[in-house]
């Protein structure tokens, strides 16, 4: 092959790529990301029984309870301090009465989100480190909800920890863009949304709100994921989206080292309007958000250090 025809032969591939990236949407990606992965047949059945035609509580704690491992996990991350239970919660049933069906099944979702997700190139993302900021995400979206008052704040915690579920998907079904997009940003996350964008025409939560909805979880879940870097763009469940938008700046920060001044730069101010927060206040609870963060990763990430290990 002459040099003139490889290079030909290239540009139509460079063509018939970029012409492939124009055909793909957040759905397009989802539908292919069923082929690479699949939920546990637990999350299946538990969805199902919350259509309100098979609800039944008893039925729900019944089938969690057939899974040894989603249950001791479940037990012990209800008994953790970020549910600051009087007494020890020994069964499914009782976690039930005191968590409720909807939150308890959105915790399996999120447990069981760990160990689906799997088969992830290394140099695309460490596992490990990625669900560490989404455990620490969704344990200070919950300790923050909770200091506002917010109705049932447990369902934060599930909401700051699948809030870049998006993200996944790309690397699963477009690895060589989500190389590159990497290369692009060079790991600053505060501009990955931008460049996704750019490239793909989408953004990973424009894909992991389709993926929240696509596996029949709460709307306000598949908002805060569409919106956790814009929370004025949020029409419904402002203040959710503001609350992850806040803890996720804070657990940016603490990856990297940051002091809490600099961790706060990058929270809109909106954020704090939404919630009545301050920066002050904030800052006096990130010493204790993270002791509880710490806990609750020995729940939710060792195991998957022992997995890979």
């Amino acid at each position: 092959m002459s040099g003139m025809e490889a290079w030909q032969r290239n540009i139509a591939s460079s063509h018939q790529i970029r012409e492939l990236i124009k055909l793909m949407t957040p759905q397009t990606l989802v539908e292919n990301i069923d082929q690479l992965v699949s939920l546990p047949d637990i999350c299946i059945r538990v969805n199902q029984m919350m259509d309100p035609a098979n609800y039944s509580a008893a039925g729900v704690a019944e089938i969690i309870a057939q899974d040894a491992d989603i249950s001791a996990r479940l037990l012990r991350l209800v008994n953790s301090s970020l549910f600051s239970q009087q007494s020890k919660v020994e069964t499914i049933s009782r976690a039930v009465a005191i968590v409720g069906t909807d939150e308890l099944r959105n915790l399996v979702m999120a447990t069981t989100a760990v160990r689906t997700f799997t088969g992830i190139p290394g140099e695309l993302m460490n596992m490990t480190d990625f669900w560490r900021h989404s455990v620490t995400t969704g344990v200070m979206s919950q300790i923050l909800a909770s200091h506002c008052n917010t109705l049932h704040s447990e369902r934060l915690f599930v909401m700051g920890m699948l809030h870049d579920v998006g993200r996944l998907v790309i690397y699963l079904t477009l690895p060589d863009k989500a190389k590159e997009m990497l290369w692009l940003t060079g790991g600053d996350d505060w501009i990955l949304s931008e460049t996704e964008q750019e490239l793909l025409g989408f953004t990973h939560m424009d894909v992991g709100a389709e993926l929240i909805r696509s596996w029949g979880l709460p709307d306000s879940l598949e908002s805060v994921i569409r919106n956790h870097h814009r929370p004025t763009e949020a029409s419904d469940h402002q203040l959710e989206t503001s609350l992850v938008h806040i803890a996720l700046a804070l657990a940016n920060g603490e990856m990297v080292g940051l002091s809490i001044d600099e961790m706060l730069w990058a929270i809109h101010p909106s954020a704090w309007e939404t919630t009545g927060l301050s920066p002050t206040i904030v800052a006096s609870m990130v010493d204790d958000m993270l002791a509880k963060t710490a806990e609750v990763m020995n729940l939710v990430v060792a195991p998957l250090e022992r997995m890979h290990g």
